[in-house]
């Protein structure tokens, strides 16, 4: 037995080709290297994008969300590559699919979520309101106290605060009291 187990590590060390082993450690170490960077590039620039936009004021909870998202899509895609320079498509192809599978369930789930923040996205962008503006919004007349990612909090006049779910928002009329008429 003892004799096997020699002729299977010799046989195993001899299959190995070192020089092509170590090229692609090395070339796996570059990309690991490089999606950390990203990571380091891409976090400061959520916050500057976060300060740029006035209209949306994301809170540092919000932040962090986006930013490990983020984060973890730069990292999949750095392990992808990783997996398909050694050759493992295999584990690639499973990979996929079990990510896939687990993105829809995900995205099934959070739907919701998801359109609201996309809804706050096009609020920061288009501008149909801003803080302090008197609106109504889906029935709802008030002063705009907040505009989130998620949800716009309008004030009623007896100091009541409302909060609007962004997708609801851009999905009915808008009167904005008091933008100037051109």
């Amino acid at each position: 037995m003892n004799t096997d187990l020699t002729q299977f590590w010799t046989d195993f060390i001899n299959s190995i080709d070192f020089g092509d082993l170590i090229e692609r450690i090395i070339f796996s170490a570059i990309i690991i290297t490089a999606a950390f960077l990203l990571v380091q590039i891409l976090k400061p620039s959520i916050k500057r994008l976060d300060d740029e936009i006035d209209a949306i004021d994301l809170s540092k909870h919000s932040r962090k969300l986006i930013t490990k998202a983020m984060s973890y899509i730069v990292y999949i895609v750095a392990l992808v590559i990783i997996l398909s320079i050694f050759g493992l498509d295999e584990a690639l192809y499973t990979l996929l699919t079990g990510g896939a599978i687990l993105g829809f369930a995900i995205g099934y789930a959070a739907k919701d979520i998801v359109s609201n923040m996309l809804s706050g996205i096009i609020i920061a962008v288009d501008r149909p309101f801003k803080i302090g503006h008197d609106v109504e919004l889906v029935g709802v007349k008030g002063t705009v106290k907040e505009i989130s990612l998620r949800t716009t909090v309008i004030k009623l006049e007896d100091g009541t605060l409302v909060e609007i779910p962004n997708s609801l928002v851009i999905s009915k009329p808008i009167k904005n009291f008091s933008r100037k008429k051109k």
